[in-house]
């Protein structure tokens, strides 16, 4: 029935539509791992980030008591010959050890100028790494959001089938119970619905004859509609076999028949030319193949003048 049809249909929507919602489920699942992935690079990229930052903050530091130390020294060794009331003349020893701290200075404040510059090109990469896994952080949150809703969509989906099923399942038994209704019914009358039945094939039956008549008649129709198109555009067409053999009592009709055989249908012309003629004229308006008898072609025996 419509009820059952609309189940099966039904049925067959959700079953199309689990594949989908399981890989749906299953993609969100592989999303949400990556972004817990990311989530914890870029955790670990974060700390990384505040080392760098602590350990460039700790490298600041030591230049500055560097380029402090040397300052007090100079400063110093500078207050020291004003106070004797000398000029600024350093004795030999304070040259050198002048000259040592200098160096000193310098060497210190190249390495850490060095290991500032390399853990600023880190940091920039940390930074860069940070960044890239942020960007991937919001578009895996924007795919799971996606998927999210798709799930949801698709849950609807199911659950309105499902809803759709279970009305069409409760109108089937609906319509199962009327139906066992109307078979009760139709069982008090199972006498008459055989008679109804009877009359039906009788009537189907003379159909059928009226039918396989009025095909017959048709067919004949046809073929004589062809043999006057003949008769129009061939001058030498005759008729056909049959109806130029018409016996002068009917009894004679199956003596006629067994004689004429195969040729009863045959169209007899005067030439074979003309037969050709006709049989091209039946290939051109693409019609059924036609026997010709022409008379210039038939050989003939001579009848017994006594029986």
């Amino acid at each position: 029935s419509k009820i059952e049809q609309e189940i099966r249909e039904a049925e067959v929507e959700i079953n199309k539509k689990r594949p989908s919602f399981i890989k749906s489920k299953e993609r969100v699942a592989h999303i949400q791992k990556k972004l817990n992935t990311a989530k914890k690079s870029l955790a670990e990229a974060r700390q990384a980030n505040e080392a760098h930052e602590r350990d460039i903050q700790e490298l600041q530091t030591e230049l500055e008591e560097v380029e402090a130390r040397r300052q007090q020294y100079e400063d110093m060794v500078a207050g020291e010959s004003q106070s004797q009331g000398r000029d600024v003349q350093l004795e030999d020893a304070q040259v050198v050890e002048y000259n040592r701290l200098k160096v000193e200075a310098q060497k210190q404040s190249a390495r850490y100028l060095q290991e500032l510059d390399s853990i600023n090109r880190e940091q920039k990469a940390e930074q860069d790494k940070l960044d890239n896994e942020a960007r991937v952080r919001a578009d895996l949150e924007n795919k799971i959001k996606q998927k999210g809703h798709e799930k949801e969509e698709a849950q609807k989906r199911v659950d309105k089938l499902i809803e759709h099923i279970r009305t069409s399942e409760q109108a089937l038994e609906d319509q199962k119970r009327l139906r066992e209704e109307l078979q009760a019914d139709v069982g008090t009358s199972k006498g008459r619905v055989q008679e109804l039945q009877k009359e039906l094939e009788n009537v189907m039956e003379q159909l059928g004859d009226a039918k396989i008549d009025k095909h017959e008649d048709s067919r004949r129709k046809k073929k004589q509609e062809i043999v006057e198109n003949f008769k129009k555009n061939f001058p030498g067409v005759y008729d056909r076999m049959i109806n130029m053999c018409q016996p002068i009592n009917k009894k004679y009709n199956v003596a006629v028949t067994k004689v004429l055989g195969k040729y009863m249908e045959a169209i007899v012309v005067d030439t074979e030319k003309t037969a050709r003629n006709c049989i091209q004229f039946l290939k051109e308006h693409m019609l059924d193949p036609e026997t010709f008898l022409p008379i210039d072609y038939i050989q003939t025996k001579s009848l017994k003048e006594r029986l």
